[in-house]
């Protein structure tokens, strides 16, 4: 296996997952940006922004589902070590932060964190995760 981080392994299973985090990404913005756009216009009470809100919560299970099938698929162990390894470093990350920002919010009065940074964060950690792994692995 090739551990350049700038030429990254190319299975069956990697092909298929990164068509899914495209096709479950195009769904979250178009259900992101549709929602927002309805909501804004038509100013929706109760039930209906309840609905509205797991269409996009939908497309995160969607895309974490395409993971899970991932590691399932992948053949190669020392590959789906690899994701493992940069999800748990993701999440750490995530529940750290979330973590320091409820005790801000409790003891310092202060504001929550942004909309969708937590899921940002998620996904950005992994990315740096999978990079620094496989630049070290290819330092070996």
């Amino acid at each position: 296996m090739n551990c350049n981080p700038f030429n990254r392994y190319n299975s069956p299973a990697l092909r298929r997952y990164n068509i899914g985090v495209g096709l479950t990404m195009f769904g979250y913005l178009l259900a992101v940006f549709g929602t927002a756009t309805f909501v804004h216009h038509h100013h929706p009470h109760g039930i209906t922004v309840y609905l509205l809100s797991t269409l996009p919560s939908l497309c995160i299970l969607a895309m974490l589902g395409v993971v899970v099938i991932y590691l399932r698929d992948e053949k190669d162990e020392y590959v789906r070590m690899l994701m493992v390894r940069s999800l748990l470093a993701a999440t750490f990350i995530v529940l750290a932060i979330g973590a320091y920002n409820d005790f801000l919010r409790v003891f310092g009065d202060l504001p929550a964190l942004p909309p969708f940074s937590q899921w940002v964060v998620f996904w950005f950690t992994f990315a740096i995760a999978q990079f620094v792994q496989r630049w070290s692995n290819s330092n070996d």
